[in-house]
């Protein structure tokens, strides 16, 4: 062999070490792409608004519900007026003790009337503030699972794309060392 070939043999083996190092160059590349793609992935989780529940601050709006007194007042007052300017027609007429008990007994059970509307306006009160309450606390609950599902959905969002991410990178890496693998062994069977 004259110095000719020895110096082809030198650029031969000089080009191959500089395609495998190229080759090697390039896997490295990507494989550290990989930790930048984490790095992104975090970046656009960190920046996104938090889940919430739309329901959080309701409040039961039939908790404080007040009743009709003014107009139970009237009612009394209008029921006071009517038995006086009887008693008082009754009296000038010289009607009996019979008849102020009788009228005693009608203004008694006027206020007993009036005070059974305030009790009923009470229990229907009472009734629609446990219901308001009740309607309250399943609408928070109906939000905190909104709230959950949103969490969840972006959670798996999230887990697919990065997990894709890093399988398709790991594939490109496997590829580039499966390629620098066959150009060794090339290289190898044209020594």
């Amino acid at each position: 062999m004259g110095s000719g070939d020895a110096n082809a043999s030198e650029v031969t083996e000089q080009q191959k070490n500089a395609e495998i190092e190229l080759m090697t160059k390039y896997r490295d590349a990507m494989a550290d792409k990989i930790e930048d793609k984490e790095k992104a992935l975090e970046e656009v989780k960190s920046q996104r608004k938090a889940a919430f529940n739309p329901y959080a601050d309701l409040t039961n709006e039939f908790a404080n519900l007040g009743v009709a007194t003014q107009a139970a007042e009237f009612q009394a007052e209008q029921t006071d007026i009517a038995l006086a300017s009887t008693l008082d027609a009754m009296k000038s007429s010289g009607a009996g003790a019979g008849g102020a008990t009788a009228l005693a007994q009608a203004a008694l059970m006027s206020k007993r009337g009036i005070s059974a509307n305030l009790q009923q306006q009470e229990a229907a009160n009472q009734k629609a503030a446990a219901q308001g309450a009740a309607n309250v606390q399943k609408a928070k609950a109906e939000g905190e699972k909104y709230k959950f599902s949103i969490e969840e959905d972006r959670n798996k969002a999230d887990l697919n794309r990065a997990a894709k991410d890093l399988d398709n990178q790991n594939a490109r890496v496997d590829a580039a060392q499966a390629g620098l693998m066959e150009q060794q062994l090339y290289n190898t069977e044209i020594s």
